[in-house]
């Protein structure tokens, strides 16, 4: 009986020190963490990461669209300095007719207060009245001539300069566009960042329950070995099981086929694995920094597989299969159209670079998150 005593004793004596150096469980009105919490932070989590990714991809194609509206006001503006060479031209030839024509009329004008004059003496000089009349249609004939050619040049000019008026006006509304898309991606990235500071308070959250969790059980645990020496065996039985809950993980592994890798497989993971760590950029295709896209492209190019830049573009390539049937070597997507690509590794496994803030690295692969699965290799 007196063992028994002590041992109570001894059991709140271990109890009292844990909760006293865990003061957030020293209220008894503060109710314990529960793994439904942390599972609902968890869930928050997740789907700020999601939020994130999709926005990350709203930016990837807003730069590449912006990317397309450069390379457009670069090909109007080589239009509009080839139509004003073009103009340059138009006037040089209308002033060159323009003075022969000038001289022409000269030809047959009175020169001053002479008799002379080419024209007439051309016309009189006629040996018949059908000599007079041919002589006269065809002379006419050349002033109609250069009278064409010159309102020809003239509405040559007109229309080259028309031409250049609607390549201007083009390119500014090229340019209007390109002002609207900035506008649009800076407020992609003004909620971004802002669902990016939620994400890492919900982190912290996170991070501060499992920590109560884990104290709160400890003690509990503590208290029970203290308490029940005497039945050690089943006491550890239950420590065990307890242990367990706390190392809960926080995205279930899900069972998927394991198929062996072949040789290009295994290339392309050991390839993505060169770059585990490479923070995540937007745009990014190199190996100082990846996006989603970029990443997957840049690795298959590296057993000569090219790969289009955007997730939602790879989303349309190589065999569509059932995410249940995932091999090592295929490409994983999320969204549809997708906003996230990754690629299998194995194992319950894909390795891919997340979003904004952080790195290249190797996540469970969970089917229920994804949308899509591609296979390349073949």
């Amino acid at each position: 009986m007196i063992k028994k005593f002590i041992k109570y004793m001894v059991a709140t004596t271990v109890l009292a020190t844990t909760i006293q150096a865990t003061p957030a469980f020293a209220n008894p009105e503060v109710p314990p963490v529960t793994n439904g919490q942390i599972d609902a932070m968890e869930l928050n989590i997740d789907n700020f990461e999601t939020k994130i990714q999709q926005l990350d991809n709203g930016i990837a194609l807003s730069m590449e669209k912006s990317q397309i509206l450069n390379e457009k006001i670069v090909t109007q503006q080589g239009k509009i300095k080839e139509t004003e060479i073009q103009i340059i031209k138009a006037d040089e030839d209308f002033a060159n007719h323009k003075e022969i024509y000038s001289e022409r009329l000269k030809s047959i004008q009175v020169k001053g207060n002479q008799s002379v004059v080419t024209y007439a003496e051309l016309l009189l000089s006629a040996g018949s009245v059908s000599e007079f009349f041919n002589r006269f249609t065809a002379i006419s004939k050349i002033i109609e001539n250069d009278n064409e050619l010159l309102e020809g040049l003239r509405e040559k000019e007109a229309t080259l300069k028309q031409a250049k008026e609607q390549l201007q006006n083009h390119i500014n509304e090229l340019e209007k566009s390109k002002v609207e898309l900035a506008s649009e991606q800076k407020q992609i990235e003004e909620n971004k960042n802002q669902i990016q500071q939620d994400l890492e308070a919900a982190k912290g959250t996170l991070k501060d329950l499992m920590a109560q969790q884990k104290a709160q059980q400890e003690a509990e645990l503590a208290a029970q070995r203290a308490a029940s020496q005497e039945t050690a065996p089943e006491i550890q039985q239950q420590s065990q099981t307890q242990a367990s809950e706390v190392a809960k993980a926080s995205t279930p592994s899900v069972a998927v086929p394991n198929v062996t890798n072949s040789a290009t497989a295994n290339s392309v993971i050991a390839t993505a694995k060169q770059y585990l760590g490479v923070p995540y950029v937007w745009g990014g295709s190199t190996p100082s920094g990846f996006d989603c896209s970029g990443f997957t492209s840049y690795v298959y190019r590296s057993v000569g597989i090219s790969l289009p830049r955007t997730s939602r573009a790879q989303q349309n390539v190589g065999t569509r299969i059932s995410l249940s049937q995932v091999q090592p070597g295929d490409l994983v997507f999320r969204g549809s159209p997708a906003y996230h690509v990754g690629i299998y590794i194995g194992g319950g496994q894909y390795i891919h670079a997340p979003q904004t803030g952080d790195v290249v690295k190797i996540a469970p692969f969970n089917p229920s998150k994804f949308s899509t699965a591609s296979r390349v290799l073949q």
